[in-house]
């Protein structure tokens, strides 16, 4: 079959949100079909699937990809695709159709787990070009390099995300999971040195947790960078210092009412590239998924990356 510009490869995760997921499936299919829309579509079967199956379609030539899933599935897609032999992506374009616990990527564009709206916005809405952030690390010796669509955590940040997994194994994916996680791990983590470094700002102090935000929730809807767009060609840089006990719960009411920047132990600013530098193994996530590697974590933004259909 010849690839054309109107033809779309959907990426499916069925994981993510498992309820009436054969019937939703069929009739995005019918809906597709009846709006004479040609498509070929993918279900992941393992964690990191759904990167291999977007660069298996992007260098197949496709322009426009459908991802049913959440914020993890469409970080792996943005993979996919950013890691495959295509120069220009700028003119590529995906839609989402949220199926995940958090869905903090999708809540940015008022793109709900509704999923006659989405399907509704993917059908009418508008283009809009974004940015993409990357990650250039390394790994046992060999340089790598982890895109993101939403942010990248750092510190307790990641320490939470590690423990979500771990809890998904027993009790499964469910949106409560970041905060029970959160309020586990906040008053037992340990702040370490850090060293960062951009055009604008350089820090060397302790660092409790760090946030480096293209879009400005995380966590299933705490907005550790409040002023975040994903269309400024800019990443909003959150960290927090070493803190009291009495700065941990001043800090936990303000990740739910965007004035976290407001507290004396945040340090916040804008940027395009920042180097960061730990004294210690700094774990990271990436969108919610635990990125192995090692310090210094190379951090920048790719303005106008590519095309997504919002409402």
């Amino acid at each position: 079959m010849e690839i054309t510009p109107l033809h779309w490869a959907i990426i499916i995760n069925p994981k993510s949100g498992k309820k009436k997921f054969r019937q939703q499936r069929k009739y995005l299919f019918l809906t597709l079909k009846h709006a004479e829309i040609h498509f070929e579509y993918r279900v992941t079967k393992f964690a990191g699937h759904a990167t291999k199956i977007a660069k298996l379609f992007a260098e197949k030539q496709y322009q426009n990809f459908l991802v049913l899933g959440g914020d993890g599935t469409m970080s792996e897609v943005i993979n996919g695709i950013f890691s495959s032999d295509i120069k220009d992506t700028s003119s590529l374009k995906f839609a989402l159709i949220p199926r995940g616990t958090g869905n903090d990527w999708g809540r940015f564009w008022g793109l709900t787990r509704d999923y006659n709206h989405s399907i509704d916005v993917f059908l009418k809405g508008k283009t809009q070009s974004i940015d993409i952030g990357k990650v250039d690390y390394e790994l046992e010796g060999e340089k790598q390099t982890h895109y993101f669509i939403n942010s990248v955590g750092l510190g307790l940040d990641a320490a939470v995300v590690n423990i979500t997994h771990q809890l998904k194994r027993f009790v499964g994916s469910h949106s409560f999971l970041y905060t029970v996680a959160l309020l586990g791990a906040v008053f037992t983590y340990r702040a370490h040195k850090v060293k960062i470094e951009s055009k604008e700002r350089k820090i060397s102090d302790s660092m409790f947790t760090m946030n480096v935000a293209n879009g400005c929730y995380s966590g299933g809807g705490m907005k550790q960078t409040p002023n975040a767009l994903p269309y400024d060609g800019l990443l909003d840089v959150m960290m927090a210092k070493k803190p009291t006990f009495i700065d941990i719960i001043g800090g936990l009411r303000r990740l739910f009412n965007g004035k976290l920047l407001e507290h004396p132990i945040i340090e916040s600013f804008q940027t395009q590239n920042l180097v960061v530098k730990s004294d210690k193994e700094a774990l990271m996530e990436a969108d919610g998924i635990i990125v192995n590697g090692t310090s210094p974590y190379a951090i920048s933004i790719i303005p106008n990356a590519i095309q997504m259909i919002v409402p």
